[in-house]
């Protein structure tokens, strides 16, 4: 029996030198090897008689070898090898270039299978570089559905294939889901779910392979994130309650909160009531009033005579939610301040800030409420320091509407309050794929709009022309746009390689419309407030993935002006593009994105060091299934002492998000 934990460079068949090369794959542990899943499986299960065989096609035939020799040609000294093979019904000749020494491993009058493709050579058919293997008990590389793996360039199919292979058969994989999940579910035994994924007898042991390694991860992942909410609920926290307060200060609001914002409040102050940490994700849509929740959350805290602090991915998002809601607290006397890189003021009674908030020399003295906005921009050193707030209730906030299959399993361990319908007066964004034809015509709207009294937006792919990835940069497209097209305006420019001072002078100048263009890198995709701007031109929109495109036109028909969107591509037909154009709601986009484009590109789960390999998120049945089992097993052993092994393997699982 072998440990899991052994190194490849020990295991025979490796060595040191191929160990290099499979550590480039991701591959350090026999358990690695054995858990490097194929990409595909190329069916070369059905043997065909020689005398069918028909040019360009693929073929696998069962046969014996005549005779074989390698020889060099005339003219351009290619090195040839070639094998006369024949079975009941003909003969062939197989062909290979430069592999001379299979004239020493393919011999004579013996039973071989070869599979390949079929090609006319100098008037005759022959098997071009077919895949050989002598005919035995159980074909690996021929005769079967055979696995196809993801490979760097110094190793072949065949080699891993057959390390892969040698394993498998002297490796037994322990079970480790409880016996009555596998029974209720009709599933594999892991040892049999793996054995069949890598090697499958056909379709059907494939597909019921899948479907078990599948089950695996979205169920490891769920016991996983629900045993984090469970020890969650074992911490004190400061208890806020007192809602009527809230309730008097919400009457004072100029506008009445929506339906769902004020289901959101009551649910985030029925976590304040709890004696454990709240930790709740509060999603909706571009512009449909997440901050003004925060906000009375964080003043319901304050007047508890306790901190808060919300923190911002970047300075410009910090630095205007402390400028919109500054009078909102100081008006109940309640003292605010503002702490980034550039704004060292100690923190107050309600801070807003970037990360530089949780540095250790930060000191607050009773911090009980942090709310995250956009929790996903933030990088791994400062969701590190997210982790140690143990006992402070903790509000995240996204703007960017997660699929629901990903709420259960990444988000799994999170209360989720969902913000469905926009506040009152907001207008629906006309949006329009345009191509390059159009874009006279789009420069005269902007001009029209601006003459108007409104704003205008025009975002690009890149900072500046250096990049050279063919598309336009932000820099080259100030110039042209301050010089050429709109001399007469005012053109501002906006990209995260300027100094924070500079960031905030221009965004000061966009907001108090001292700018009429303000011409940006991705940089403005969340948060940025500019209730004015009712143009937002997107180029080179098709390198732009589906939610971020959405945040992007979430930044405009933010007041009551009609506003616009163009999305300038030469691909007027991609996928994204369309359904951005189709739809207005975010859900039903995000949703679309992770159709389109998978889990890992959309929210970062393989940066953050965890990757499905086999199932996919759009499975709501499988995701709510295993969140009831795991629900359950941890319901009646919250520490799984009953179950070592799935203990085991849920303790090595990592953490997806930041909380």
């Amino acid at each position: 029996m072998f440990d899991f934990k052994t190194p490849v460079e020990n295991l025979y068949l490796v060595g040191p030198a191929r160990a290099k090369i499979l550590k480039k794959l991701e591959i350090h542990s026999l358990g690695d090897l054995l858990f490097y899943f194929p990409r595909a499986h190329q069916d070369l299960s059905k043997i065909t008689p020689i005398k069918d065989l028909k040019p360009g096609e693929f073929f696998s035939i069962k046969a014996k070898v005549l005779e074989i020799k390698s020889f060099r040609t005339k003219i351009r000294k290619l090195a040839l090898t070639q094998a006369l093979v024949e079975d009941d019904t003909g003969s062939i000749i197989c062909m290979w270039f430069n592999q001379p020494f299979l004239s020493k491993v393919i011999k004579a009058h013996e039973i071989f299978l070869f599979s390949g493709k079929a090609v006319i050579e100098k008037n005759k058919l022959i098997l071009q570089n077919p895949i050989y293997e002598q005919e035995k008990s159980e074909q690996v590389h021929t005769a079967r559905l055979v696995p196809i793996y993801s490979l760097t360039s110094q190793i072949t199919q065949k080699q891993l294939r057959t390390i892969i292979k040698t394993y498998l058969d002297k490796t037994y994989i322990s079970e480790y889901i409880p016996k009555h999940i596998l029974e209720s579910e009709r599933l594999l035994e892991e040892n049999a779910a793996v054995q069949n994924f890598h090697f499958p007898s056909d379709y059907s042991s494939l597909k019921q392979a899948q479907k078990r390694l599948a089950f695996d991860e979205i169920f490891v992942m769920q016991t996983k994130v629900l045993q984090s909410k469970k020890q969650r609920q074992l911490r004190s926290s400061a208890q806020i309650r007192n809602i009527q307060l809230l309730s008097d200060k919400i009457q004072t609001l100029p506008f009445r909160l929506t339906e769902s914002q004020q289901k959101a409040l009551a649910e985030i102050t029925a976590d304040f009531a709890k004696p454990f940490p709240a930790n709740r994700l509060l999603e909706g849509d571009v512009g449909s009033g997440k901050t003004i929740v925060a906000a009375l959350a964080m003043w319901l805290a304050a007047k508890h005579g306790l901190q808060a602090v919300m923190l911002a991915p970047t300075e410009i998002l910090a630095s205007q939610h402390y400028a919109n809601l500054r009078k909102f607290f100081e008006s109940d006397g309640i003292t605010t301040a503002l702490r980034t890189s550039s704004h060292k003021s100690e923190p107050a009674r309600v801070t807003f800030g970037t990360h530089a908030l949780l540095q250790n020399r930060v000191k607050f003295q009773n911090l009980a409420l942090v709310v995250i906005d956009e929790q996903h921009r933030f990088g791994v050193e400062q969701r590190s320091i997210l982790k140690n707030l143990n006992n402070t209730h903790l509000l995240t906030m996204s703007a960017t509407p997660i699929p629901r299959t990903l709420a259960l399993t990444l988000y799994g361990d999170l209360d989720i309050s969902m913000l469905k319908e926009l506040p009152s007066g907001r207008q629906k964004i006309w949006t329009k794929i345009a191509t390059e034809e159009n874009r006279p015509k789009a420069y005269d709207f902007i001009k029209k709009q601006i003459q108007a009294g409104r704003q205008a937006f025009v975002i690009c792919p890149l900072v500046s022309e250096s990049d050279k990835l063919g598309v336009k940069s932000a820099t080259v497209e100030y110039e042209k746009l301050s010089r050429e097209i709109f001399p007469e305006l005012k053109v501002g420019l906006l990209h995260g390689k300027l100094k924070a001072s500079e960031k905030e002078k221009v965004m000061q100048a966009f907001q108090n419309n001292e700018t009429n263009i303000l011409v940006s890198s991705s940089v403005v995709e969340v948060g940025v407030d500019v209730p004015n701007a009712t143009v937002m031109m997107i180029e080179g929109a098709e390198r732009f993935g589906l939610a971020q495109l959405h945040q992007f036109r979430g930044r405009v028909g933010r007041a009551e002006h009609k506003s616009y969107c163009f999305l300038f591509s030469e691909d007027a037909e991609n996928p994204r593009l369309k359904a951005v154009v189709e739809s207005n709601d975010g859900f039903e986009l995000a949703e679309k994105d992770l159709q389109i484009r998978g889990a890992g590109d959309l929210y970062g789960t393989a940066q953050s060091g965890y990757r499905f390999r086999i199932a996919t998120l759009t499975n709501l049945d499988l995701v709510e299934k295993s969140r009831e089992y795991a629900f359950k097993l941890l319901d009646s052993d919250p520490t799984l002492a009953q179950y070592p092994a799935l203990k085991q393997k849920v303790s090595e699982q990592e953490k997806v998000h930041l909380e």
